[in-house]
């Protein structure tokens, strides 16, 4: 999950968006989005298109993209 993670954080802070900010946006605690950008926290399909409505952005699952 780690590059999923990285996409996640990339796309935050392009924004210059801070966890608790994003959090607040997408109704995830920031806990949750701490951990999926570490990579040591499984990502349900659900969370990431909550993630990606917010940030205006998409992310790529091998050949899918969310």
């Amino acid at each position: 999950m780690n590059h999923i993670g990285n996409q996640l954080k990339n796309a935050r802070t392009r924004q210059e968006i801070e966890i608790d900010h994003l959090a607040a946006l997408s109704g995830l605690p920031a806990d949750t989005i701490a951990a999926i950008e570490a990579g040591t926290m499984d990502v349900q399909v659900s969370t990431l298109h909550k993630l990606s409505e917010v940030l205006r952005c998409s992310f790529s699952v091998g050949d899918m993209s969310i």
